[in-house]
């Protein structure tokens, strides 16, 4: 499997586990650390992939990888700073439009 379907795979996962704890209130044991985890992962694994970095065209990508490296992290291990949650919306907003506008 490459990389890039593994990556899908794992956002689309992570994105149907959020999905089903907010709206109906899926709970597990251990939920929170594979949330923790495949957010992690998945960001890691999209900064990783195709240079996302050197492409002005992906910075939508990037933004969400971040995101989603700090969120897991937030999860994980406690992360925390002073305005973190702004940090994390104005990274989700800018991400979000970036990705619709195809950058």
């Amino acid at each position: 499997m490459r990389a890039n379907k593994l990556t899908v795979i794992l956002l689309a996962v992570w994105l149907i586990l959020t999905g089903l704890s907010g709206l109906i209130g899926l709970s597990f044991s251990g939920l929170g650390t594979i949330m923790a985890v495949l957010a992690v992962v998945t960001g890691a694994l999209l900064l990783w992939q195709g240079g996302a970095l050197a492409s002005a065209a992906r910075w939508g990508t990037v933004l969400l990888a971040i995101w989603l490296i700090l969120q897991g992290l937030v999860d994980l291990v406690n992360f925390s700073f002073a305005g973190l949650d702004v940090v994390l919306g104005a990274l989700a907003l800018a991400a979000g439009i970036l990705i619709a506008l195809g950058k």
